[in-house]
């Protein structure tokens, strides 16, 4: 059965989703047991495991990097060079986004609970990728993630967003859809029922503010938020109130009130400024994996540590010696296992991993610049954790 939103009215549309074999297409080394598929680890809790790719042509591949053996246990071809790499609402899977080639492949991290325990399996690629035209922002909130695609004017492709779940990847149940009203770079965030996407007065111009989808039975009523600037990327966790907005091309940071329909303008920099003197921009952001923080790589290669109970700044940490003018940009993703962030390095090549109560780090070095980066693993016991933020201007 076959459902869609129309511009007024939500629905569902089923996808069959199968889950692939647990091989390897490399030979890589496998995990402990791996001469049986599906041997699984039943012991302690899993550190997570790290997802980033390999940009490289028709050479483009994504690796999977084992936190606690500190060891690449998989890597496998794609169809296309990534653009960007997120992790799922609940961290099971990888969202490869191959933005240029207008379509969007996932993998299994191989870490799940199962019952009151957690199996750690072999990671593989799913028989499923999901095509339209720009796919760029994606965003993650509770159990719920949207995908955001831009569209092409020039072509009559208006933007649209899709929503779907871990679950849903996992048993080929459904994703959600809506076509928006014209063709723009924009954003859509999920949150219990509501989604704020990014609003365009007509095809083409720039997005003028936040149309708030809020979900009632079967269909959307639909709200405006008036913000001053250009909305390029918000950020949103189950645990806090507020969203946190960054505009685009200025960088500054707005708390959106969804309820209050309000969004007012915080200062996430505390002074800091680039080498010409100006206010730093941000590269990367989101929230840690508890929702108490909203962390912030500016433009500098710092990473901005902010208090999301009343948006104070707590400190900042330096982690990237440069940041590329061109090639891949740094990513930023959070774990929900630990208080521990990581950045990638394309100048070093590195990854980097933070400890978000000492703001210290350590360095994973590469043999390449990673292209995405993105946290699989389980989270806490009933931890609807916030995200990974990789969402990039253009």
């Amino acid at each position: 059965m076959k459902r869609s939103f129309s511009p007024t009215g939500a629905a569902l549309l089923a996808a069959s989703v199968l889950l692939a074999a647990c091989n390897n297409d490399t030979g890589s080394t496998p995990l402990p047991g791996g001469e049986d598929e599906h041997d699984h680890d039943h012991g302690a809790e899993s550190a997570g495991r790290l997802v980033f790719t390999h940009a490289d042509g028709s050479n483009s591949r994504v690796y999977v990097h084992d936190l606690e053996s500190r060891s690449t246990l998989a890597d496998f071809a794609l169809v296309h060079p990534a653009t960007a790499v997120h992790s799922s609402p609940e961290h099971r899977y990888a969202v490869i986004v191959q933005r240029d080639n207008d379509q969007v492949e996932f993998l299994d991290g191989g870490v799940y609970r199962h019952d009151d325990h957690v199996d750690e399996g072999d990671p593989a690629m799913l028989p499923f990728t999901l095509s339209g035209v720009r796919p760029t922002h994606y965003r993650h909130h509770g159990e719920q993630a949207a995908l955001f695609f831009d569209g092409d004017s020039a072509s009559a492709a208006l933007s649209q967003f899709h929503l779907f779940s871990d679950e849903s990847l996992e048993s080929g149940g459904t994703l959600a859809h809506q076509t928006l009203d014209t063709a723009h770079h924009g954003i859509a965030e999920p949150l219990d029922g509501v989604v704020l996407a990014s609003h365009a007065a007509a095809s083409g111009d720039a997005p003028d503010g936040i149309s708030v989808f809020e979900l009632h039975g079967d269909h959307f009523d639909d709200a405006k938020i008036a913000v001053a600037e250009r909305l390029a990327t918000v950020v949103g966790h189950p645990d806090v109130a507020e969203f946190a907005a960054f505009s685009y091309p200025g960088g500054n940071l707005y708390a959106l009130d969804p309820e209050a329909g309000t969004a007012t303008q915080v200062d996430w920099r505390d002074g800091a400024v680039d080498g010409d003197g100006d206010p730093v921009s941000a590269l990367a952001r989101g929230f840690d994996g508890h929702g108490e923080h909203l962390l912030v790589l500016d433009s500098n290669g710092d990473l901005h540590v902010l208090e999301s109970s009343d948006w104070s700044h707590r400190g900042s940490i330096a982690v990237l010696d440069s940041v590329p003018a061109s090639g891949p940009a740094p990513a930023l993703a959070v774990s929900a296992a630990g208080d521990q962030a990581f950045v990638s390095d394309p100048a070093a090549p590195a990854i980097h991993i933070i400890d978000l109560e000492a703001l210290s780090l350590e360095a994973v070095p590469l043999a390449f610049p990673p292209t995405g980066l993105a946290w699989t693993g389980v989270g806490e016991a009933h931890d609807h954790d916030g995200h990974d933020d990789h969402d990039h201007d253009h």
